[in-house]
């Protein structure tokens, strides 16, 4: 899906006065009604070092900056909520993240039925700008497609097998790791973000059965 953002939206004004960098929105979190947090990874000379210039935004109220090596740096906005994502959690769009900021547009995947991409466009036309469906492909919900890594869907894919889910539980986090010769607490981290992304997925799309692995 490709969006026209407004011109004095922060992404159009950031991205048009530095056409040498790469901005991709890895994250966002709904703080409130009128704020959000997002996550933003920044690529290209000189990321780490656009601190003041973000801040001076007037919609930016927080920022936290950390650099990612010489030509990469993740944004961290709390920030007013953009018009775009007003529009987005209206119409309750499932998006995959990163979603790409460039020349003024905002990219990104999402999955929905063609009833409910039509209402999103409706919306996204009237509220921020003009909008359209740049591909479209067709087939049934699986892990991936709800926005699960491959290493994220191999978890998941193991702790189901092992019976983490089961209940009672027949394996613990700690032997789940111990399984997969990671940490208690990389294990214990990567659960609650690949559960979180299936719960948000979950409640707003009908998924298909879990094949067997």
């Amino acid at each position: 899906m490709a969006i026209q953002l407004p011109s004095g939206a922060i992404g159009p004004r950031f991205t048009k006065a530095h056409p040498e960098l790469r901005v991709e929105i890895r994250n966002r979190m709904e703080l409130d009604r009128q704020s959000v947090l997002l996550e933003v990874a920044v690529f290209g000379p000189g990321a780490a070092e656009l601190a003041d210039e973000v801040r001076a935004y007037p919609e930016v109220n927080r920022l936290e900056v950390r650099a990612e090596g010489p030509a990469a740096a993740v944004y961290r906005l709390t920030m007013n909520t953009p018009a775009v994502l007003a529009v987005i959690r209206r119409h309750r769009i499932l998006t995959r993240y990163p979603a790409v900021v460039e020349g003024g547009w905002l990219r990104f995947e999402t999955l929905a039925t063609a009833s409910d991409i039509r209402k999103a466009l409706a919306g996204l036309r009237r509220g921020v700008g003009p909008s359209h469906v740049e591909a479209v492909r067709r087939g049934p919900v699986t892990l991936g497609s709800l926005g699960l890594s491959r290493a994220q869907e191999a978890m998941f894919r193991a702790a189901l097998k092992r019976g983490y889910y089961d209940v009672p539980r027949r394996i613990s986090v700690s032997g789940l790791a111990a399984h997969l010769e990671r940490s208690q607490s990389t294990v214990s981290e990567a659960l609650v973000r690949i559960e979180k992304r299936l719960a948000e997925s979950a409640l707003q799309l009908s998924v298909v059965p879990l094949a067997p692995a």
